[in-house]
């Protein structure tokens, strides 16, 4: 998740399912451009290369399939074949005469919670996704693998899934990780009491049965082929049912899970520190650790500033960034420094409208309730350019909505899209009445203009600027305004501007649901256009592939006729390393940073 710039949400703060997804950047750090919401268990990061969908990634297990570890590592494959996958772990021999030390992430934000049932922001997934553990993960082949559970069944009919639960699991607090527990988790999230912004992820869920001590049956109350991506996904990590009972709304701030990092301390708006889980065991077929973390401690330090940050790199004082594309090549090959990439991305980023009801009818903030004005704002945006020369090329051109990396994106959509046509946007105006004085159009003795969102990490400011300039170019008046991410995602249902600059990110295809499942912008497409929302349920109520396929496209299309979103780019997080004293950080599965083998050399 790439991190975004946070102003303080007091921890443990609801944030609502729109905000979620929406600064996309799980597990990665925000530097780019990434989305703020997080959609996806991994990074913002998957394949930024134009591709069809990755193999592997979509399908649910077949009717009856039981899948479990394999005794060695499949080849490919789909879902529903036995999972360990490839391990690729690292490529350093790890000295475990070195074990201890500590690893420190700078960030350009804080967390609001850490509770995963009560937030949907990506900069908090990239702490309590080393906190607690998912039933199921993905391997290096986007195949699903187990986590939790050491096996699992998909019923016949599709409306059942049964787990196995790995015996003598603990909590961090000591209590059994068991059927109960698992049972305790998924109640709580479906639980309109928990108001948890997920809930809508997995609510294909009619209920959840302790069948024995280490048996987990979900019923669901129909066919919900996001079910598994979903569940992979720390927001839906196994909590200490103890740990909730005793922490209360705090739980937020006291996170208690069975994953390899306990929690130790936040000091609000500087740091949070997880300490190493002893007792823990590494199942995970990408590490090459199969036991407790290396590190004694692993720190995400509060960094708001790019400047501040780099520095900090240089001199040592943290040893991991989510690097600011304008500063890659600071550190690209440089003896001192390892460079992380991944190819793969599972983040979207875009301009959105605001949606805002009166009187019971859904419609376009002005001047966007005219269909024109959006499609000139898309016209005259130059994406290639902002690519080129402020995301140093980390990013990939998207037409859609639908992220590079994810199953059912395709490149055919670029037909479909808008391209850079400034004179196209300047006669879309002409025909909307919109008429040329001085620098800004205006109509009926009007200006077009109108204030324009983002959150205020450096390179997201750079991209809204080098926007505000191309609308202006064409006579459009964008007035930019930034503030840290936490006050951006609290803000957002207040529709106190016209278009923002967002982003989103999100592991499973059913994104094109989730984000079009809120309370504004964007979030309240499936409101606004039934055909829309009758396009992304199907695409989540079929395991049949090619009929998912059909209604995903099916739904971008809609998207680019109505212009309910300038679709930008995906981008990749670049990871920097300070290897000189670091050792062993690699990636996982889509692109996520992993701790396990990693070291300090003390």
């Amino acid at each position: 998740m790439s991190d975004t710039n946070n102003t303080q949400i007091e921890p443990g703060t609801q944030v609502k399912r729109r905000t979620l997804l929406r600064f996309g950047v799980v597990g990665a750090g925000m530097a780019l451009v990434a989305p703020l919401l997080a959609a996806c268990g991994g990074s913002s990061s998957t394949s930024p290369t134009a591709t069809t969908a990755p193999g592997g990634t979509g399908a649910t297990p077949g009717a009856g399939a039981t899948v479990a570890p394999a005794e060695t590592p499949a080849a490919g494959g789909s879902e529903s074949s036995p999972t360990t996958g490839a391990g690729t772990g690292s490529t350093e021999t790890v000295d475990r005469t070195k074990v201890g030390g500590q690893l420190i992430l700078g960030r350009s934000g804080d967390s609001d919670t850490l509770d995963p049932q009560h937030t949907t922001a990506a900069i908090s997934h990239q702490v309590f996704s080393q906190i607690y553990d998912t039933l199921i993960g993905r391997n290096m082949n986007l195949e699903f693998e187990p986590i939790v559970s050491e096996s699992y069944e998909a019923a016949a009919d599709g409306l059942s899934y049964t787990f196995k639960i790995r015996k003598d699991l603990k909590f961090h607090d000591g209590t059994p990780l068991n059927a109960e527990a698992v049972k305790f988790t998924f109640d709580r999230v479906t639980d309109p009491k928990t108001a948890a912004p997920s809930a809508s992820w997995v609510d294909a869920i009619a209920s959840t049965d302790a069948v024995d001590e280490v048996t987990v049956r979900m019923n669901l109350n129909k066919v919900f082929s996001p079910l598994l991506g979903n569940i992979s996904i720390a927001y839906f990590g196994i909590l200490s049912p103890a740990g909730v009972e005793k922490h209360g709304d705090d739980f937020g701030k006291n996170p208690v899970g069975s994953g390899p990092f306990v929690f130790k301390e936040w000091v609000p708006g500087e740091r949070i520190t997880l300490t190493r889980n002893e007792d823990y065991v590494n199942v995970r077929s990408y590490n090459d650790n199969k036991g407790a973390p290396y590190l004694e401690q692993l720190v995400f330090r509060n960094m708001p500033e790019e400047q501040t940050q780099v520095a900090a790199m240089e001199t040592g004082e943290i040893n991991l960034l989510a690097t600011p594309a304008q500063q890659i090549a600071r550190f690209d090959g440089k003896s001192d420094y390892t460079l992380l990439k991944p190819d793969q991305s599972t983040s979207i980023s875009f301009l959105e409208f605001s949606l805002v009801e009166t009187d019971g009818k859904l419609s376009y903030m002005a001047p966007f309730d005219d269909l024109k004005v959006r499609q000139a704002v898309a016209y005259a945006i130059d994406a290639d350019t902002i690519i080129e020369r402020i995301l140093q090329g980390t990013a990939v051109r998207n037409y859609g909505v639908m992220p590079t990396g994810n199953w059912g994106y395709t490149p055919d959509l670029e037909k479909f899209g808008y391209h850079y046509d400034p004179k196209k946007a300047n006669d879309l105006l002409d025909e909307a009445g919109w008429t040329k004085s001085g620098d800004v159009r205006q109509k009926d003795g009007k200006k077009l203009e109108f204030v324009f969102w983002t959150w205020n990490a450096t390179t997201q400011e750079r991209i809204a600027q080098v926007i505000q300039g191309q609308l202006g170019e064409v006579g459009i008046s964008a007035k930019l305004e930034t503030m840290e991410v936490a006050t951006l995602l609290a803000r957002l249902k207040e529709n106190s501007s016209a278009m923002d600059l967002m982003g989103w990110g999100w592991s499973e295809s059913d994104l094109l649901f989730m984000m079009t499942d809120g309370d504004g912008q964007f979030g309240l497409y499936q409101k606004y256009n039934p055909d829309y929302a009758k396009a992304v349920v199907a695409g989540r109520s079929t395991s049949d592939m090619d009929e998912r396929a059909a209604a995903y496209l099916e739904a971008m299309k809609i998207v680019l006729a109505d212009c309910a979103a300038v679709s930008l780019w995906s981008a990749v997080t670049v990871w920097t390393v300070r290897s000189a004293s670091i050792k062993g950080v690699h990636l996982g599965a889509q692109g996520a940073v992993t701790y396990l083998d990693a070291y300090q050399e003390l």
